[in-house]
């Protein structure tokens, strides 16, 4: 890589490296959670989740589930809310689910 190209790259704010990448996806069409690694959430009424693209559990219990991703926390409220299945790509969560709710 040239002097010139790395003193560019060092002036670049990472926010605004972020929205040229979001831009560039959105311009190839291709999907945002694969290429920027965003969490994908698939729900079927209020007692069925898929979280994709999660990085771990911050907080499990049966009426709270907190779930890490690049874009912040993913806070799910309910009753009797329990993890069915987990893989390193996506975790499915079942039961009552009141609310989602999205920390950063």
């Amino acid at each position: 890589m040239s002097k010139s190209k790395q003193k560019l790259e060092k002036n670049i704010k990472p926010d605004t490296k972020i929205r040229l990448r979001e831009k560039f996806t959105e311009m190839l069409e291709l999907p945002k959670e694969i290429v920027l690694d965003m969490p994908k959430l698939t729900m079927l009424g209020n007692g069925d989740l898929i979280i994709e693209n999660y990085k771990g559990i911050v907080e499990y219990d049966e009426d709270i589930l907190r779930v890490n991703t690049t874009s912040g926390i993913i806070k799910v409220n309910g009753e009797d809310v329990y993890i069915k299945e987990i893989t390193p790509e996506s975790i499915m969560i079942y039961g009552n689910i009141f609310s989602l709710e999205f920390l950063k």
